[in-house]
């Protein structure tokens, strides 16, 4: 019944493909080993807590508002707006609660992150830890 396929409610194309999820968060823990051994050397040790601020961009409004609700979940600060760089996109921003700053606890952070974004067809951007 070909024919009448126009009927089927159309699937979304991803963002984000599981490719590119994998590089993503390949690239977010060599970042966060790098981040840690400059905290480091600054004279931040491992039972220090910093926050850490982040980003995600996305193709959907849809897609913001769900990962919104889920990042709000998890008592993290959240906004998001339209992208300066393209009205296409939002960028989801905000901010953590204070995170010790051991590999163990950045790792499974990050990795959180990341996964979240793909969850919800959003691209984990970058992030920064803050004092």
């Amino acid at each position: 019944m070909e024919i009448l396929s126009f009927l089927k409610p159309k699937k979304s194309k991803r963002q984000i493909s599981e490719n590119d999820f994998t590089a993503n968060q390949g690239k977010h823990l060599r970042l966060a080993t790098e981040s840690l051994v400059r905290l480091r050397d600054a004279g931040v040790e491992e039972e220090h807590e910093l926050k850490i601020d982040y980003f995600y961009y996305s193709d959907s409004l849809e897609k913001v508002r769900k990962l919104e609700k889920e990042i709000q979940n998890m008592d993290y600060m959240v906004n998001y707006k339209p992208a300066s760089h393209d009205k296409n996109l939002f960028v989801i921003y905000g901010r953590t609660p204070e995170i010790k700053m051991m590999h163990e606890s950045l790792s499974k952070w990050v990795a959180e992150m990341c996964e979240l974004g793909y969850k919800h067809d959003c691209n984990f951007d970058n992030w920064k830890i803050v004092s």
